[in-house]
Order: structure tokens, then sequence, then C-alpha cells
């Protein structure tokens, strides 16, 4: 199994939960993140800063960077991936399973080891503990939570401060927060325990740092709300370029 690429993988699947947990319904969010540098099995992945905004409706996601587009169909289960500095699109099924189902150089021994692989890899310890404590950050008074996620390739602890100041609908926030998790190997069964701890973090998260601790190696992160609006997404948000060419995902 090519594992380095499992790791990149996981890492970015991490950040993009983190970062979904801001998903509602028909609204845009404009978000800035910065990841420290890291280094992981011999590489290493320098600093960055991305300015992303995000279109959620009752079916999809898309945030939008300078690098890169990623779509999330929720009725058809797939995750499309734009890369724009290589002009490829990406399309993967939510479902992992499914993805090893259509590789037709894998053997059946080899798929059943992946699958056993990634349902390690997903099963997730996912708890939430509100705390006294409270602030304003810019426009928003907000309450911290201490949040702290265990999984096989990693622990995340994140202190996140929300406000509900954003009347958004509840149910809405679970659904998206635990959308792309729920379709992966090994997460069906807890979603339930997720999905409630989850819904004790009250409002939108306006401002969080995380620490992502794999191999030993920490990897600190934060993430800050920078615009929110509830809005008729643009007819257009979810197109993809058509002079991009197609390309085959790990």
């Amino acid at each position: 199994m090519k594992k380095k690429t499992f790791l990149k993988w996981g890492i970015a699947l991490m950040l993009l939960t983190l970062m979904f947990q801001n998903a509602y319904g028909d609204i845009y969010m404009k978000q800035k993140q910065h990841t420290d540098a890291v280094t992981m099995m011999g590489q290493t992945q320098p600093a960055t800063d991305v300015i992303s905004e995000s279109w959620i409706t009752s079916d999809k996601i898309v945030i939008m960077s300078e690098k890169q587009k990623v779509i999330m169909d929720m009725d058809k289960k797939i995750m499309t991936m734009v890369n724009h500095e290589q002009k490829a699109i990406v399309d993967m099924p939510m479902d992992f399973s499914e993805k090893m189902d259509r590789k037709g150089d894998m053997s059946q021994e080899e798929k059943a080891q992946f699958q056993q692989f990634m349902g390690k890899m997903m099963q997730m310890d996912l708890k939430v503990e509100e705390t006294k404590e409270r602030k304003k950050i810019g426009k928003w008074n907000c309450r911290k939570y201490l949040q702290t996620i265990q999984m096989a390739m990693g622990t995340t602890n994140s202190e996140i401060w929300a406000t509900e100041d954003i009347k958004v609908d509840e149910d809405l926030y679970a659904k998206y927060s635990v959308g792309m998790l729920s379709q992966m190997p090994g997460m069906s069964q807890n979603m339930s325990a997720i999905t409630q701890e989850l819904k004790k973090i009250k409002g939108v998260h306006v401002y969080s740092e995380q620490t992502i601790t794999m191999m030993g190696q920490p990897m600190k992160s934060t993430i800050e709300l920078m615009e929110f609006k509830e809005e008729k997404a643009p007819s257009n948000v979810f197109d993809l370029p058509t002079e991009y060419k197609k390309a085959e995902g790990f």
C-alpha cells in the first residue's frame, strides 16, 4: 500500500473535517487557515496560509481556494477535487470501499487488506467539553470549547471558540459536520455518539486552534472565520473547468 499517500490524505482529511464543522445550509463562509510546517516520514510540508470560500446548500458543499476547489455531493456521495496548478479533476467516492471495488489492478486479498487498514485508521473517538470561558472575537460573542479527536492515525486537540450570535440550523450543522466521515470504512458504528458530541458546541465556529499529533509529531493549525452570511448560492458555483483533464485518484 502507498502509506505515504495515505498519510498525506489522512492529514488533508482531518483538516478538511475541521473546516467542514462550520457547514450549515445555503450559506457562504470565508475562512483563513494557517498550518505550521511539519516533517513526517522524511518529507517536509512547508507552512501554509490559505483563504478559502465555502458555499453550503442542502445537498452540496464547495470549498474554493487559490490552488484547489473541493465539491462534495452529499446525495451522490461523490467528492470532486479540482487542482488548479495541475489543471486536473479527480472524482472520488466518499465510500472508499466503492473506490476499491472499481480498481481492477488490485486482488480481492489486497482490497480486503485495504478495507481492514482503512477501518482501523478511521475509527474515531470524539469528545467535546464546554467551558465557562467567554470572549469577543471580532464582532461575535464567543464561548470556548475543548474538543479531542482520537484516531489510529493520530490525535487532534482543539480549542474552539463558537458564537450563538449567528443563528443556524442545528440538525444541518450535525449533518455536514459528520457527512463525509460517515461514509468512511469503520465510521458508521459510532456516528450517533459523534453527532451528539458535536451538538454540544453551540453555534458557529469563529476561531479554533488545533494540534494534530501523528507518529509523535505535532502539527499545529488555526482556522478563523472572516465572513458568514445566509444567501442563495450562485448557480455556477459547483461548475467544473471544462479545459481541465480528468485524473485518477490514489
